[in-house]
Order: structure tokens, then C-alpha cells, then sequence
């Protein structure tokens, strides 16, 4: 019987364990071994290289950069496994440990940047910087134009951090309250260290908007980078991965077709309190089938998860079957026989891709020359928006899953065809669950429709709106009003300590069967000029 070729890291040399894990990478892929193991320790990451890219900017915010350094790269892999170790409570015990220099607002190289592989593996990995981009403590001084807080054993403290995305948290309970205090604009001023374990920051906004003895967090910066990074990569599996603290987005699947996840932990270790400045898996303009269990995500700032493409905006109609094409931001392939739905006011024509050819790259973003196989509506004009079927998944299912903290929502979902099975949603600033398209600034689509929410226990969220959306489940399409996120099913779900239950309001064909509603003052908030079909049946009060 042939043995299964393996790599083992240790066998291979470099001036730091970055270029190490990079040797031992190659040549798996060279001699196509199926996996590549790692010891039960902590890789220090030090040395990174230059790898070109068109990955980096993915909303308004993002970077044009073409490049980005990284400390370890996997292209054009085929069924390669990185497997690390566990400890006795089979945690990961494989740290990846990236660098961070302790610039302001800088980025940093990724820890793990992946493009164009075929059943990649990641299991038992942890990733972390070092020094920690985030720190916390409890605010003991305070006027009306400056606070002081005493930092917490074993987080950051030092003259000239930087005090992006600064929340604040119950000291009784852990519990995120209140809205952000500084969000990726930061306060605009640096924190200076007065003492030891004391830092001193002077700004009066921030000063309003906390209480003495209340817990704050903060990082060091807010840009949109991404610390792990996988695109085209398809069937891949992730199982068994932590991540203590990030500098940016923790994880990004772009493009990828078909994703497995299982045990995928965000969550700060020690007393930081909170993991990251941006959100912790964002999934963007991937299809197939997604299906998670277990994903537990603890303190970041913005969302636990964002799913969604980007709008396909009619540029010019070229003939009667035939048109160009923008799409914001990177650029992702369509698929000939795939579906295109073109929106106009609350109708949706849906049309299917018959050829299509990139045109180029401008105005931070793709052109797209598309035939389709049907004429196009007579009402076809510039600025109309279109979904594509196959930067979306054919099915999506998230269960057995936590969001704890989340300073902006646990679920942001625009895509359709969704599953959300028991999960729970406690101390999340905006709704719990929050679907809907977002157009006036990132282009972010499509609509939420064929969504089902069952089994979940919402606590405490909801409780700053995000596009006028409110409540434990909020149902809004920012830059539109009408019946445009349809067909959701709302069962047996508890809702709870929170001010609104949900709040319908871009929303049609809902279906809300069997839920309890406890503490809740307004159990369904819907917006009557949308005026969209509510269906309520069996649902308890207390």
C-alpha cells in the first residue's frame, strides 16, 4: 500500500520560522505531499515576502495597493492538508504568531495569504500578533475632556497607541453596551502613558460617552487588511482554527466554491476583551455549498459575519442581449449558463449568461461585457443593477454557532438561500441578525431572500440601529425602500432583553411562526409605507 506523502516542517531550515513554514510549503507543493505537519509550539513569524495580488481592496475603505507582504503564501496547491497539533482539551496547539510593528494605522503583513487552490485544509491552527494589536482596562479618572484608564495585566500599554474602534462593556456582566465610542477613525488623538499600567487619553467625545468603572477596549489601528486570506480556493475545509487577535479583518473567503467549517473560533484569550478592529469572516462573492458549525465569534468591530457580492451596475446597453458592465472593487468570473436577475423598483428579470468577457479594470473596479441568452427588458438603462447567481452560494448553512460582543451585527447577510440553525446572539450593538443590501457606499449585494431563522436565542441586541434596522432581527436595504428581501421564515426562535423583536422593514412574504418573545417591548416594528406581508401565528409573550 502507497504511503501518503507527508512534509514535516521541522525537517527544514530559515532565518526565522516564516521562512521556514515557506520551505516546507514549496516543497510539498512541488512533490504534491498531501500534507504539511507542524509541531505543538509557537511559530514566530518575522520575515515575510512581496506577493502580487489583485485581493486588497474590497470596499470603499480598502487600499488600491497591487501587492501585499505576507508571511506565508499557498498558490496553486491541490489537495494539500496543514495540520498543526492539540493540546489535552484538543484546542489548537499550532500557533501562528505574525509580527506587528507597532505603527499607527499601518498594515501588516498577512500571516497566511492563499490563492488558487484545490481542496485546501487548514486543521488545528491558532493565529495571534504579537505584540497584541488591542488592549483593555477600566476607566478609574475622568473630566469632560480627557479619561484615564488602568490597562489590564498583560495588555498593550504604551506612550503613543493609537484608540481606534473603542467600545465599552458592562464590569459586572462583560457585556458590550452603548454605542461604539470611536469607530476606524479613531479619536484622533493618542493615548499617553501617565504610569506603569496607566494610559491617559485626552478628547472630549470619547470622555462623553464612557462612565467611571466601566471596561473599555481599543486597538491600535483599523485598516482594512486581512490577517488570513483564502481566494479561489475551492472545497476548502477549515476545521479546528482559532484566532486571539488580529489586526484587521481576521479572515477572508473570496471566491472560493464550496467552504466546510467546522469548530472556527474568533475569541481574544486573557483579558483583552475584545479580537479585532474589523469583522471576523467575511465571505465574499463565494458559491457552492457553505456550511458551518460551531463558528464561535467574541468581540470585533464591525460584524461576526459578512456575506455578501457587489452589485453589477449597467453601464451601457449594447444591443438587445448585450451589455457593459461595473462592478465595484475585485474582480471575481461569471460563469456562462449562470443566472443574472436585473432589478428594477421591486421587479426582478432574470436572465441568463450566454458569454461574458472582462473589459478591463477603472474607477476602482471591473467592466464586464455581457450576452445573455434572452433580450433584455425594454426598461434596461445605465445605473440599473443586477445580481449575479454565481457570486452567491446555492446554499448556505450556519449552525450550533455563538456571537458574543459583536460592536456592529452578528449576521450580515445579503445573500439568498440562507440557513441559520441554533444559534445564539448575546450583547450584539446592531441586530443579531441583519439582512439586506447595502448600496450608497460599498456596493454591497444582493437582497436577502429564502432565508430561514430557526432554533436561535437572541439576547440583548440590536440595541444601536444600523440603517435605521433595529431589534434582534433586522430586515433593511440601505440606498432602497420597497419589498425587496422576501420569502423569510422566522421559527421557533427566542428574542429576548432587547427593545424590538423584529423590525421588518425592506421585508416581504415574512413568516413568523412559534417564537418567544421575552422582555421585548416591541415584539414586530414594520415599516407601513413598505407595507410588505407579515405572517404571525403561534408566537408567545411574557
Amino acid at each position: 500500500m502507497n504511503s501518503i506523502p507527508v512534509v514535516y516542517v521541522n525537517n527544514f531550515k530559515g532565518s526565522d520560522d516564516a521562512a521556514m513554514i515557506r520551505a516546507a510549503i514549496q516543497h510539498a507543493i512541488e512533490t504534491q505531499a498531501e500534507f504539511v505537519i507542524f509541531e505543538p509550539r509557537r511559530y514566530m513569524l518575522q520575515s515575510a515576502i512581496t506577493f502580487d495580488t489583485a485581493g486588497f481592496e474590497h470596499d470603499a475603505g480598502s487600499s488600491a495597493h497591487d501587492s501585499k507582504v505576507c508571511h506565508i503564501v499557498i498558490q496553486g496547491s491541490q489537495k494539500l492538508t496543514l495540520l498543526g497539533a492539540v493540546d489535552e482539551q484538543g484546542d489548537p496547539a499550532t500557533v501562528f504568531v505574525g509580527i506587528n510593528d507597532l505603527q499607527i494605522h499601518g498594515y501588516l503583513p498577512a500571516i497566511l495569504w492563499c490563492e488558487d487552490n484545490e481542496r485546501l485544509a487548514l486543521k488545528n491552527i491558532a493565529f495571534s500578533r504579537e505584540p497584541f494589536y488591542a488592549s483593555a482596562g477600566v476607566v478609574i479618572a475622568k473630566s469632560d475632556s480627557h479619561i484615564v484608564v488602568d490597562v489590564f495585566e498583560g495588555n498593550p500599554c504604551y506612550d503613543g497607541m493609537g484608540c481606534y474602534c473603542m467600545n465599552r462593556f458592562n464590569p459586572e456582566t462583560g457585556a458590550l453596551t452603548g454605542e461604539s465610542v470611536t469607530y476606524g477613525s479613531g479619536a484622533g488623538v493618542l493615548w499617553k502613558r501617565i504610569a506603569p499600567n496607566q494610559l491617559s487619553l485626552t478628547n472630549a467625545e470619547v470622555a462623553a460617552k464612557v462612565a467611571l468603572g466601566e471596561y473599555v477596549s481599543w486597538h491600535q489601528g483599523a485598516q482594512t487588511d486581512f490577517q488570513t486570506y483564502f481566494a479561489r480556493c475551492n472545497h476548502l475545509n477549515l476545521s479546528n482554527i482559532r484566532t486571539y487577535n488580529s489586526n484587521g479583518f481576521c479572515m477572508l473567503t473570496e471566491a472560493c466554491k464550496h467552504i466546510t467549517a467546522e469548530r472556527v473560533i474568533f475569541k481574544p484569550d486573557g483579558n483583552r476583551l475584545f479580537t479585532a478592529p474589523r469583522d471576523a469572516w467575511k465571505i465574499f462573492k463565494c458559491n457552492g455549498d457553505l456550511n458551518i458549525d460551531q463558528l464561535i465569534i467574541e468581540g470585533v468591530r464591525m460584524d461576526g459575519q459578512n456575506m455578501h457580492s457587489n452589485w453589477l451596475i449597467v453601464k451601457e446597453v449594447l444591443s438587445d442581449d448585450e451589455a457593459l458592465f461595473f462592478c465595484h472593487h475585485t474582480f471575481a468570473k461569471l460563469e456562462i449558463g449562470s443566472v443574472i436577475e436585473l432589478n428594477h423598483e421591486e421587479d426582478i428579470y432574470r436572465l441568463t449568461i450566454a458569454d461574458w468577457h472582462h473589459e478591463g479594470k477603472g474607477d476602482r473596479g471591473n467592466y464586464y461585457r455581457i450576452r445573455l441568452n434572452e433580450k433584455l427588458p425594454v426598461i434596461t438603462q445605465n445605473g440599473m443593477l443586477g445580481s449575479a447567481a454565481c457570486w452567491e452560494p446555492d446554499r448556505y448553512i450556519c449552525k450550533n454557532s455563538e456571537f458574543t460582543n459583536i460592536a456592529g451585527a452578528g449576521h450580515l447577510v445579503r445573500y439568498d438561500h440562507v440557513v441559520i440553525l441554533n444559534c445564539t446572539y448575546k450583547n450584539t450593538m446592531n441586530p443579531g441578525i441583519l439582512l439586506g443590501a447595502e448600496l450608497p457606499v460599498h456596493a454591497e449585494g444582493g437582497h436577502a431572500t429564502d432565508i430561514l431563522i430557526k432554533d436561535c436565542e437572541f439576547d440583548n441586541c440590536g440595541f444601536f440601529p444600523r440603517y435605521e434596522a433595529a431589534g434582534c432581527i433586522g430586515v433593511k436595504s440601505a440606498g432602497f425602500s420597497g419589498k425587496f428581501n422576501t420569502n423569510i421564515v422566522i421559527l421557533n426562535n427566542t428574542m429576548k432583553n432587547s427593545e424590538i423583536g423584529v423590525h421588518a422593514i425592506d421585508a416581504h412574504n415574512v413568516f413568523m411562526i412559534g417564537n418567544t418573545f421575552e422582555g421585548i417591548s416591541v415584539p414586530l416594528l414594520r415599516d407601513e409605507e413598505v407595507n410588505g406581508t407579515i405572517y404571525e401565528h403561534l408566537n408567545q409573550f411574557s
